[in-house]
């Protein structure tokens, strides 16, 4: 009985093994992404690839032959594969950015000050919540100040959306999207939007909320304040414990309904979790092409969506998934080498010690 169960849990590693690799290379072809790349980038996971020497050296020269629109193909192909598969189709958008300190500034946005710079890879990430949770699409952002060129950012999204027959609903956003032009651009749009609200525009309120007695998903609020500001959208603050919460929305709305976005934005954590294993999943260069970072870092997101989907119908964690597939392409590679060096049956012969 124990060793047919051993038997059992060998075959379903390596079902998950393949079925990655096959999911890799369903949207990826071997010429375009060789598994002496996948292999290498999958040992230098969190770090940098110089860590490999001459392997990350052969890696880096053959991030030249890849092309960022192949690599963004290759995520909406398996988006809309996923997509086609699910009825709850709620996705959250947001912003993502890795810090950079090259002069070439072609391809870099303003970010916040971030380990010594403001300047860095900016992408807005389309992400489905869902049991099968993958980022739909990758979209690099190349203009300079991302809250000022909000519009022409939101345009892209929306026909990105469009593309998936996905539509807007509602924006949630950080504060740093607090700002008149992007709320009248919204309320312009005509969609409901959650804005965290920056303090300067809360503070002169927080002593006049009027007490509530409210316990929604186990979590009590205890004061409550709806009103209007000035760049046309509602201000509304809410009194959790000894904090204070403050959002702007598109309408006023009622305690009840305040209570329940409230807790609607804490669901886009579930793409902030995404990125947080992004950040540990990241390969690191200190290459000067900006461009070979971006393809890199879009070849991280594709990835890390392989992993979302295998831990759709599999528990492993993410370093796991990633040992399991580098000692799988090492084997595969040992075998290979032992069969080429094999003598063929013709070339056989025997030598007489006598």
């Amino acid at each position: 009985m124990k060793g047919n169960e051993d038997k059992g849990t060998k075959s379903y590693n390596r079902d998950f093994v393949r079925s990655a690799l096959k999911l890799i290379y369903t949207f990826l072809t071997n010429i375009l992404f060789p598994e002496e790349l996948l292999k290498t980038l999958l040992k230098a996971r969190g770090t940098y690839l110089s860590r490999l020497g001459n392997e990350g050296r052969r890696a880096l020269k053959l991030l030249n032959n890849i092309d960022v629109d192949d690599v963004r193909k290759a995520l909406r192909e398996m988006g809309k594969k996923v997509l086609r598969e699910t009825r709850n189709r709620r996705v959250a958008i947001d912003l993502h950015s890795q810090p950079q300190y090259h002069k070439d500034k072609s391809l870099l946005s303003r970010i916040k000050p971030n380990k010594g710079t403001s300047w860095g890879l900016a992408q807005i990430a389309i992400f489905l919540l869902n049991r099968k949770s993958i980022f739909l699409d990758v979209l690099p952002i190349t203009v300079k100040n991302i809250a000022e060129d909000f519009k022409m950012v939101m345009q892209v999204v929306l026909e990105e959306l469009d593309k998936f027959d996905l539509r807007l609903v509602r924006v949630y956003a950080d504060r740093e999207f607090a700002v008149n032009e992007v709320i009248k651009f919204l309320l312009g749009l005509g969609v409901d939007f959650v804005i965290t609200a920056r303090y300067q525009m809360y503070k002169k309120y927080e002593d006049k909320l009027r007490d509530v007695d409210i316990t929604y998903c186990g979590v009590r609020y205890t004061g409550f304040l709806c009103v209007r500001h000035v760049s046309g959208a509602y201000l509304v603050i809410l009194r959790k414990g000894d904090g204070i919460i403050a959002f702007l929305v598109s309408g006023e709305v009622d305690v009840r309904t305040a209570v329940v976005l409230a807790e609607d934005y804490r669901e886009r954590w579930g793409v902030e979790n995404a990125f947080r294993s992004l950040e540990e999943f990241r390969v690191r260069t200190r290459t000067c092409d900006v461009r070979k970072e971006l393809v890199l870092i879009l070849l991280c997101y594709f990835l890390l969506n392989v992993w979302f989907l295998v831990r759709s119908w599999r528990r492993v964690r993410l370093w796991e998934f990633c040992q399991s597939l580098v000692d799988f392409l090492v084997l595969k590679e040992m075998r290979e080498v032992i069969t080429q060096g094999l003598p063929q049956v013709g070339e056989l012969f025997f030598v007489n010690f006598s």
